[in-house]
């Protein structure tokens, strides 16, 4: 079946180079780079993203879960895999069969791993995460030398490989004065650590810590590795970080007029009747709703780009359409283009705003675009692949 241009999204693989070499250029050439792919590349299609940020260089990739790591060993993804959430031990052959890497938060889940894989000849590569002020998954580095001993005893375990340990920062996107006092203090514990494990000998390869935030504000932090997330995708992580560095948003997302009507005054347009025509207006029919990802909160606070014009959504927004006021464009027509979201190059609205207008996050949106819609990946303006998640 032909692509059915009903609402789709273009990928500009030209963006992800650019926001792959602006963010390398910020640490050292020695420092590795993780490409972050979870959430299906934060719904930008995670196996192409992956193939295109293996052809670019990185040297790791990182996913949430392990059935994220199974689609791209069956995508044919190559490239290492970090899994940063929790996977029952059950799997740990699994893992070590697909070259696949597991955090590891405990030492009763290091002992997990390694009773599954005793009497085998697997040894299953293992990143140490530390919660130094997250308060989430993690060895609880408040407990000083308790945990220091157990990072220690998961070294000794035979059929586990340590390779790298990491951290997370609750802050890091942050410029307020306490915010940054809090992630230097997260970046000093996470080095007492490390330190305490290199007076052992058994400081691990590779040692991370920047997450987008951090890249931006601390690249001093790279470490061995960096692991930028949303930044990756051009997308600042917090609107007070926008313009730090020269990042291009790589997804555009568009959708197409079905219908267009005139209708006089006094006119209810689409459910709960909360949208009221006060004069003649001429109102299009357009192919998305929140089966799609446009989420319903929206209702009546977003503009559309349509030839050049920033029109607005009238009424409520259904599961799979909405209404759009064009009255301005009188020459619009069924078939016509309307971008629902821009790169921030254009008229249109980007992500960011958008996620202002609904007073949430830039991930939120990306991560609700359906898997219905489309994704066309495009090198300057030629199509080098599309991902259709239905057919």
């Amino acid at each position: 079946m032909k692509l059915l241009k009903r609402t789709w999204a273009d990928v500009s693989l030209d963006n992800l180079t650019h926001n792959y070499t602006v963010l390398r250029r910020q640490v050292p050439g020695s420092c590795r780079f993780l490409g972050v792919v979870k959430a299906d590349a934060y719904g930008h299609g995670a196996v192409p993203v992956s193939h295109h940020l293996e052809e670019l260089g990185a040297e790791f990739l990182a996913v949430s879960n392990l059935e994220e790591a199974i689609q791209l060993r069956r995508g044919g993804v190559r490239l290492p895999i970090l899994i940063l959430g929790y996977t029952p031990a059950l799997y740990a052959r699994d893992m070590a069969e697909m070259n696949v890497r597991q955090e590891v938060h405990s030492l009763a889940y290091a002992r997990e791993l390694e009773a599954r894989l005793v009497g085998t000849d697997f040894r299953l590569k293992v990143h140490l995460k530390l919660d130094t002020g997250m308060a989430r998954l993690g060895f609880f580095c408040q407990e000083g030398e308790k945990t220091m001993d157990e990072l220690l005893t998961v070294c000794t375990l035979p059929h586990l490989q340590v390779e790298g340990m990491f951290t997370h920062f609750a802050v890091a996107d942050s410029l307020d004065p306490m915010d940054r006092e809090y992630t230097a203090n997260q970046y000093r514990e996470f080095h007492r650590f490390i330190d305490g494990m290199q007076a052992k000998h058994l400081r691990p390869e590779i040692c991370h810590c920047c997450n987008s935030g951090a890249t931006i504000l601390y690249p001093e932090y790279a470490m061995d590795m960096i692991r930028p997330g949303v930044a990756t995708y051009g997308i600042a992580p917090a609107m007070e970080l926008e313009g730090r560095l020269d990042l291009r948003p790589l997804l555009t997302l568009h959708t197409s007029i079905s219908q267009i009507r005139q209708y006089p005054a006094g006119v209810f347009v689409s459910y709960g009747r909360t949208y009221e025509t006060k004069e003649p207006r001429t109102i299009a029919v357009v192919s998305i709703g929140y089966a799609d990802g446009l989420p319903r909160k929206l209702s009546g606070k977003v503009r559309f780009l349509l030839r050049g014009v920033s029109v607005p959504v009238v009424g409520r927004i259904c599961m799979d359409m909405c209404m759009v006021d064009v009255t301005d464009v009188p020459e619009a027509k069924v078939g016509d283009k309307m971008t629902v979201l821009g790169a921030g190059q254009d008229p249109a609205i980007g992500v960011c705003q958008m996620a202002r207008e609904m007073d949430t996050i830039p991930y939120e949106l990306l991560c609700g675009i359906s898997k219905r819609i489309p994704r066309i990946y495009l090198d300057g303006k030629k199509r080098t692949e599309i991902l259709q998640y239905i057919v």
